[in-house]
């Protein structure tokens, strides 16, 4: 990492001249400011803040980022990865993007200004393309979600066998029109492997044709995270002339609303519908109809997503890949 010797170097000024730059004095010329300022950038230069300098060169806070820490699968998430760096004396600091890449780019913004060590990232909203401009500045490890060939520590769950192995579930117990909710905004199927959402749906996908199946376009819907976005769903199949038979949710705080509204409506859980959610968080088997889902390994991917950023920050190269199981659960609901 650059110092300030280097961007003295390269701006051929003193130290002392760059140092007043830094601190913003007004004793400098706007010639030898911008000097500085281009020496800074083209080295990728940040100044530490006085505390950290004074404490050494870490400072042993990791950000963890998540879309929203309402959602119980994220929540359980922080909390075995904040339980784990706790026991080797790091700090955390939660930031929320909500969906939104600007609030993504300030937790790294968080990275560049040294505030902290490394960031785990458990969603992902800007492009790799910009995202890895920020490995320059620390350590960057993926949880829960991934993209293919990346150069840095992932830590996810075999999307693409769970929903295989959640969709054969659902057709071994008869039934035939199933609808498929995602969190995304559209559906954009790259090569096995690629990513979530694609291995996601591949695996929905594959176990229909395997079974001489295909999926219905009119029943795939799009943008669920929330309960109310799945009170949103039962009333939209409610109006279509060929209503699923069951549907895969994108994850059980979606699926809850979905039974919900269905119990609301007078819509028989499973015989009319059959609701599969994904994760299996708590309150999945309490429900007034139990919940079937898929259970993600949320527990075991955090304390390994901490483990391998603590490995990272202690000097280990190698390149960790963690993929885990997922598994299905049947209850009441499908």
């Amino acid at each position: 990492m650059a110092t300030i010797s280097d961007v003295a170097r390269l701006a051929g000024l003193s130290v002392s001249t760059v140092s007043r730059v830094i601190n913003d004095s007004p004793h400098v010329s706007p010639k030898k400011r911008k000097l500085v300022k281009e020496a800074m950038n083209q080295l990728g230069y940040v100044p530490l803040p006085a505390a950290r300098q004074l404490r050494g060169s870490s400072s042993k806070s990791l950000a963890v980022v998540v879309p929203r820490i309402v959602n119980p699968f994220f929540s359980h998430l922080i909390d075995a990865i904040e339980r784990t760096l706790v026991s080797a004396e790091f700090n955390t600091i939660i930031v929320q993007t909500y969906g939104s890449k600007k609030q993504e780019l300030n937790a790294l913004e968080l990275l560049k200004m040294q505030q902290v060590d490394g960031v785990i990232l458990c969603s992902l909203e800007n492009e790799w393309s910009v995202i890895s401009e920020y490995l320059k500045f620390g350590k960057i490890v993926l949880a829960n979600e991934y993209l293919k060939d990346l150069p840095i520590p992932m830590i996810y769950a075999d999307q693409y066998q769970g929903l295989k192995s959640g969709t054969e579930y659902l057709i071994k117990q008869g039934f035939k029109n199933i609808a498929y909710a995602t969190g995304r905004k559209t559906l954009s199927i790259a090569p096995l492997g690629s990513d979530f959402d694609s291995d996601r749906f591949h695996g929905f996908q594959d176990a229909l044709q395997d079974a001489d199946m295909s999926y219905n376009s009119n029943l795939i819907f799009y943008n669920a995270h929330t309960e109310e976005d799945g009170n949103n769903i039962l009333d939209s199949i409610l109006q279509l002339e060929d209503k699923p038979d069951a549907i895969i949710a994108g994850s059980d705080e979606v699926a809850a609303g979905i039974v919900e509204e269905a119990r609301s409506r007078g819509v028989l859980v499973p015989s009319q519908l059959g609701i599969l959610g994904i994760d299996d968080q708590p309150m999945s088997s309490k429900l007034n109809i139990p919940l079937s889902t898929i259970r993600q390994p949320v527990d075991e991917m955090g304390i390994k997503a901490a483990q391998v950023m603590i490995s990272e920050l202690d000097g280990n190269k190698e390149r960790n890949i963690e993929l885990l199981k997922l598994e299905v659960i049947p209850r009441q609901s499908a």
